[in-house]
């Protein structure tokens, strides 16, 4: 997760040691809606679980902040209603697209399929208001490499 990591996204192993992690514990700091109004936060923690039959299985994502965001594609309970997993997908373009929704992206926010039936009806009178999205901040891209390797070049002879 080095690659979309940063000053947006914090990750901090919470089961296991790296590269065999089963948990972690995420921070988002981009604003996102968590109730009528709109009213904002601009921090949350979520966990993100990966089961043990993953990546056949999709990675488990559930907010721990409180409340829990207002959208639709968001259960009350807090667990993130995520579609379709694709195991091409990976896990850092499957976190980058639960960014999306919390930044209520008009493009993937799923009206047709709401796990939070009073936060869709909410976003259908007001998604012409001009409120969304909440936040435009652009996400990192977990195909590009955030580190670099410089190595020092070998003298292959020396020159008198």
């Amino acid at each position: 997760m080095v690659n979309i990591k940063g000053s947006i996204i914090s990750w901090k192993a919470t089961k296991g040691t790296p590269p065999y992690v089963e948990e972690y514990e995420v921070t988002i700091n981009i604003r996102g809606i968590v109730g009528e109004g709109p009213k904002y936060r601009n921090s949350h923690t979520i966990t993100v679980k990966l089961p043990p039959n993953y990546p056949i299985a999709a990675p488990q994502v559930e907010m721990i902040s409180k409340p829990i965001v207002y959208h639709p594609n968001w259960y009350r309970a807090g667990k993130w209603c995520y579609g379709t997993w694709l195991m091409s997908e990976g896990l850092g373009h499957h976190i980058i697209r639960m960014i999306r929704t919390l930044q209520y992206d008009l493009d993937i926010t799923n009206e047709n399929s709401p796990a939070n039936s009073s936060a869709n009806n909410w976003y259908k009178s007001h998604k012409r208001s001009g409120i969304f999205p909440c936040d435009s901040t652009i996400l990192p891209d977990p195909t590009k490499k955030k580190m670099t390797m410089q190595f020092q070049a070998k003298k292959k002879f020396k020159i008198n």
